[in-house]
């Protein structure tokens, strides 16, 4: 008997262990969803936006977007979403709230990335040219983080680097 082929026989034997283990322990796993059939998802809708969200969501792509060189006018920017915020329902110091979270955000942003020479990636401009052009056509809602499913550890990766097997299966060297 070849020991490769043992050992590939019990590590097929304890990734199916583990898979089934999976199905059973009330992770929203089951036999269906390995098999092909359709996930089931008990997701939560996301809790409505606040102020706070837009005022950090806001703030934060004007000063990314004014740290990786993008022209435009910040302080257009920042009366219209005020103004945004003072026409919503809400108390009646609104405007100054908006103002103060505005100003701050903007401030540690650009204090936080304004060292990091790297900051300005291809990815990350692609990112910022979305979110200033949302921002610039007078949408203040940050973008929505829907909840993903929990589908376990063999769901793919968010990461564009493959596998590397060595460092899987001999993490000191």
């Amino acid at each position: 008997m070849n020991v490769m082929s043992g050992n590939a026989g019990r590590i097929a034997g304890v990734v199916a262990a583990l898979a089934l283990g999976a199905c059973s322990s009330g992770s929203g796993l089951t036999t269906g969803t390995l098999l092909g059939g359709a996930p089931k998802v008990d997701a939560a809708p996301p809790p409505p936006e606040t102020a706070s969200d837009r005022a950090l969501h806001v703030g934060t792509t004007t000063a990314r977007a004014q740290r990786c060189g993008y022209v435009f006018d910040a302080g257009a920017v920042r009366q219209s979403y005020i103004a945004f915020e003072s026409q919503q329902a809400g108390a009646p110091d609104q405007r100054t709230k908006a103002e103060q979270s505005y100003d701050f955000t903007v401030s540690k942003v650009a204090k936080g990335i304004g060292s990091d020479a790297d900051y300005c990636s291809e990815e990350q401009t692609a990112i910022i040219k979305r979110d200033l052009s949302q921002v610039l056509a007078g949408n203040f809602s940050s973008p929505i983080r829907g909840t993903q499913p929990n589908v376990g550890w063999w769901s793919a990766s968010r990461t564009e680097k493959p596998l590397d097997r060595e460092k899987l299966f001999k993490p000191n060297l």
